[in-house]
């Protein structure tokens, strides 16, 4: 990547405000005109948070805190003591293990759900998995069909942020668009329809996914959601 990869690219992120601001600050310094649109919002789940507040106040009966997102990984952190040997930590990938803000035992070989569940070390203890309200269970599922015991708890919800006329139309017209969850993808696509006239950048695959559901055009796919992982997949498609 050189100097002026990005230099007068029109680049829109749509992830949260609070998890944009590191990427929209390179992305300018490289010359990016970078603007932030969220497809989505993170909430407390419908219940107000109740089950994850009880498990956090049990994690010692837990060998393994499991996480599939930074979002979780953040609201788990205060909970966790950097003098304990429990629970141990896992993280689907570069940026959940950084928002643990502690070490952490487990990542993945890939940063997705399905190969954390299916590469996971095998244990006799308890295991608690921290995820969206609306994920897929896929997780806790492989988990279990390895014999293994696990409990899940939603600690956040996306809810789809609604877009104005002049936000659809810059979105539209930009050089290109990050789109980093499927939750994202949908809010898009039921608000706006899947064209979008610019390259569309997708964290993860399973983004990808949900973006082909839609029919949805993906120009390159991050495979980490670090600002690094991004601009290399940024980079790509201005090379």
């Amino acid at each position: 990547m050189t100097d002026n990869t990005f230099s007068g690219k029109r680049i829109v992120i749509t992830r949260p405000r609070a998890q944009s601001k590191e990427l929209q600050h390179f992305l300018e310094k490289s010359g990016a005109a970078c603007a932030v649109i969220p497809l989505i919002n993170i909430a407390q789940p419908d219940d107000e948070g109740f089950a994850f507040e009880q498990a956090m106040r049990n994690l010692s009966d837990y060998e393994w805190v499991v996480c599939t997102s930074a979002n979780g990984a953040s609201r788990v952190a205060p909970y966790l003591s950097n003098s304990a040997t429990r629970p141990k930590l896992a993280a689907v990938g570069s940026a959940t293990a950084l928002a643990f803000a502690r070490e952490v035992e487990f990542v993945p070989s890939s940063a997705t759900g399905a190969l954390l569940a299916e590469e996971f070390p095998v244990t006799s203890g308890k295991i608690l998995v921290v995820q969206a309200q609306e994920t897929s269970g896929d997780v806790v599922r492989i988990l279990r069909d390895r014999n293994m015991d696990v409990d899940g708890v939603a600690a956040y919800k996306t809810v789809h942020c609604l877009l104005t006329d002049s936000q659809i139309a810059e979105i539209q017209s930009a050089d290109a668009v990050l789109v980093a969850s499927g939750s994202a993808v949908r809010s898009w696509c039921k608000q706006a329809g899947p064209e979008v006239n610019g390259k569309v950048i997708a964290i993860g695959e399973p983004t990808q996914r949900v973006a082909a559901e839609y029919g949805m055009t993906i120009s390159a796919v991050a495979r980490e959601a670090s600002t690094a992982g991004v601009v290399a997949a940024l980079a790509g498609v201005f090379a």
